[in-house]
């Protein structure tokens, strides 16, 4: 992909572009897209919170990137009915995804989606979404919008992956005894409410209700814990009418998992030592994408400082502040995350 340009409306970035390109768009919730204004052009992208450009992040705005022909480029209209058979990306060494954050059907299509590819695959992404936390039409394709949708750029470049969370376990462990899709109901056979809200509560020293449960909850996230001892971060967002505990992605039952909270430096360091992974890979690169958890927004100036120092000269940084964010490293399991900063750069 040719380097990404800062727009501040889509006025102005069909001003300055032709039509015989085709873009990536990467636009702000804030940023008005009459998508038929597009008609004539070639666009896919997505809508997020925010995007960013090296060490500046906006909340009004898009940035546009002119998609090579190194890549291919597919809609996924619908998530729940993409199939682990489908053979459109079998020879791929890299893909990129954007996908509608706030569909229940994400762990479906990332289990169909990892099945697909070979084993070398490499895959980084986000959500899509706005902070209404509503699922909209968030996705779009040659002058047309979707929702429960999916974005996939395909390429033989390879994709370097830098990955890193650094929030630590406040409580636990928990065993998920009843759960539906993104809806957490039991810990323990205990109300999931009840539980997260009494440990929150004592630490925080602030009362919690739906009304403010998700700025509490950003800062305490839930992580579920694999095999391996690595922890999967998931974003509680809302209380359902029954008292339920409303997740970005699927928290499967039966599984295990800690109550998280965040050192707000580790947090800050942490999107540094992902961009150090990177650079102990590579000699050299120039375009670093970038996935960086909406919830972590309250340190991004931070963050992004030390990011950007340690870019290598000539580097550009962009992306997105995402509602959840996925990336898997050579065979391993294509993992969705939360509240975390992941990393890619294609060579």
């Amino acid at each position: 992909m040719i380097s990404p340009k800062y727009y501040k409306n889509i006025e102005d970035f069909i001003v300055e572009n032709n039509k015989d390109s085709r873009y990536l768009i990467l636009i702000t919730e804030n940023t008005n897209l009459d998508i038929d204004k597009l008609e004539d052009f070639k666009i896919s992208g997505a809508i997020f919170p925010e995007i960013i450009l090296n060490n500046s992040h906006y909340k009004e705005g898009l940035l546009a990137s002119v998609i090579d022909d190194n890549f291919n480029v597919d809609l996924i209209k619908d998530m729940k009915t993409f199939e682990s058979n489908e053979k459109t990306f079998q020879d791929k060494e890299s893909l990129i995804v954007l996908f509608d954050a706030l569909s229940s059907d994400i762990s479906l299509f990332l289990d169909n989606l990892f099945e697909s590819v070979s084993e070398q695959t490499k895959i980084i992404g986000g959500g899509s979404g706005k902070m209404t936390l509503k699922q909209d039409p968030v996705i779009f394709h040659d002058g047309t919008l979707h929702q429960n949708a999916a974005i996939v750029l395909s390429t033989n470049a390879k994709l370097h992956i830098g990955i890193e969370n650094a929030w630590e376990k406040l409580q636990g462990p928990f065993v998920v005894t009843s759960s539906e899709k993104n809806v957490l109901k039991t810990l323990n056979f205990s109300s999931s409410f009840e539980v997260y809200k009494d440990f929150v509560e004592k630490d925080s020293g602030k009362k919690i209700t739906k009304d403010n449960f998700f700025t509490i909850s950003k800062s305490y996230p839930l992580g579920i814990i694999k095999f391996d001892k690595e922890v999967i971060v998931r974003d509680p967002i809302a209380i359902d009418k029954d008292n339920n505990i409303v997740i970005v992605g699927d928290i499967p039952q039966n599984s295990t998992i800690n109550i998280l909270k965040g050192n707000k430096q580790n947090l800050i360091d942490s999107g540094n030592k992902a961009i150090l992974k990177l650079n102990k890979d590579l000699d050299s690169h120039k375009n670093i994408l970038i996935f960086d958890c909406i919830s972590r927004s309250f340190f991004i100036d931070e963050e992004l400082k030390e990011i950007t120092k340690e870019l290598k000269q000539g580097s550009i940084l962009f992306g997105v502040l995402s509602v959840g964010e996925i990336a898997n490293t050579s065979d391993e399991y294509l993992s969705f995350y939360n509240r975390t900063c992941v990393l890619g750069m294609l060579c």
